[in-house]
């Protein structure tokens, strides 16, 4: 078979920015031959077929005519918009003209089939081939979602006998998901003892099967149970958590002078002295805070059904000198004793005078448990005192739990911080 391409352009050959209507004009030796272009029919020799100069740039043509062969080309390009592409079929008379044929059918249908490479259709089709022509033939089907299959055909049909080739189609492969919910939320599930998220949460990309799904949080019994997975489908797992009482011990927190903010795990509880209760056996972190005076911390042991006990001295913060062509800032917030870092440094817990800033741009950031950060970006000026006064807005998660504060000592604890925060203004 011989394929006689011509490609006449007119103006400019590249194509033109947002596509146009190009031409294929088709013509076969004898005319009057079947033209299927990319698999579909488009009438018989001569025809011009047009197309858009943006589109596939592969096409397949084929063209057939009783008692000749078969006739298949591909093609790689398109025209230029206006231009015509020329392709000449000079087809091959069967010897004899003796035919016979392949009915090829799939299960399911609608697969797309190429015979000796050369795509003929889809499922279920028949394939006309010359019993005199090379014997055997490969037949491919293509479907998506689905394995490819293939075959060697050796041989030829005898005229006029019809060979059927039937193929059932393997599906690809499909994965299957497991969405975890639990009572209470916010537990650690985990996959097959890999792969884990916190509930709720979906795993994606299961394998179909039986997997194990085991899921856990502090203070409650371990859940486990196994469930079966479907390609494509989602399976529901719930978990109902039942809590575990721990016998828990406490914190008596004493501080010299009184009134400092006690701190525990990050968790405030109010001015000193204070009872933190209801702590897990073993080590926890303790800070206790005053303006004017600097921070204390340390690793505190609790015991079951134990108290222990802490008195602290706390030492006066030393009065900083500021340095010559610096900047201050004066750090309110609302509410008082939250942490303050000075760009991503720490520097202590508002009310807070930070002073020896070289002048230019910083960052605020403060921090509190049970409240969203908070975050400005400042300007500091030379020999200048800025205020920055922030109010910290509730975290939208639950706050650890607090030691009930008394209405007298909270009234005296907010005394004591608007007493502090007045004597550093005046400094």
């Amino acid at each position: 078979m011989l394929a006689i391409a011509m490609v006449v352009c007119t103006g400019q050959v590249s194509a033109m920015i947002g596509g146009g209507t190009g031409y294929f004009q088709i013509s076969s030796t004898p005319s009057g031959a079947s033209v299927y272009f990319d698999g579909t029919y488009q009438g018989t020799t001569p025809v011009t077929i047009p197309v858009s100069t943006t589109g596939n740039p592969s096409h397949t043509i084929r063209l057939t005519k009783s008692g000749y062969a078969e006739w298949t080309d591909t093609y790689d390009g398109n025209p230029v918009e206006g231009d015509t592409i020329y392709i000449s079929a000079t087809l091959q008379p069967m010897m004899g003209g003796e035919k016979g044929y392949y009915a090829i059918s799939s299960s399911p249908s609608g697969a797309s089939v190429y015979f000796d490479d050369s795509y003929k259709g889809t499922t279920p089709l028949t394939v006309t081939v010359s019993t005199t022509g090379s014997p055997g033939h490969t037949i491919r089907l293509v479907l998506s979602g689905y394995q490819e299959w293939s075959r060697y055909q050796p041989g030829n049909p005898s005229e006029g006998e019809t060979v059927s080739v039937a193929a059932t189609l393997q599906p690809l492969q499909t994965y299957g998901s497991i969405t975890v919910t639990s009572s209470p939320a916010g537990a650690t599930a985990v996959l097959d003892g890999g792969q884990s998220q916190v509930t709720p949460c979906t795993f994606h990309g299961v394998l179909p099967g039986i997997h194990t799904i085991q899921v856990t949080k502090s203070g409650y019994q371990a859940w486990s149970t196994t469930t079966s997975v479907s390609g494509g489908l989602n399976t529901q797992v719930y978990a109902s958590l039942s809590q575990v009482t721990p016998e828990t011990g406490s914190i008596y927190v004493i501080s010299l002078p009184t009134g400092a903010s006690v701190y525990v795990d990050g968790a405030y509880y109010g001015p000193a002295p204070q009872l933190a209760s209801g702590l897990s056996p073993g080590y926890h972190q303790v800070r206790i805070s005053l303006s004017g005076f600097q921070d204390w911390t340390g690793n505190v042991m609790v015991s079951s059904g134990e108290t222990t006990r802490i008195s602290q001295t706390l030492s006066v913060t030393p009065t900083p000198t500021q340095v010559s062509g610096t900047g201050s800032l004066s750090v309110q917030s609302n509410p008082a004793g939250v942490n303050v870092y000075l760009d991503n440094e720490y520097m202590g817990i508002t009310p807070l005078v930070l002073s020896s800033i070289a002048p230019g741009t910083h960052t605020v950031l403060l921090t509190h448990p049970g409240y969203a950060d908070w975050r400005a970006t400042v300007q500091v000026q030379k020999d200048v005192r800025s205020q920055v006064d922030a109010t910290l807005s509730p975290s939208p998660t639950p706050s650890p739990t607090k030691s009930p504060l008394p209405a007298v000592l909270a009234v005296l604890s907010l005394g004591t911080v608007a007493l502090a925060s007045a004597f550093g203004r005046r400094r």
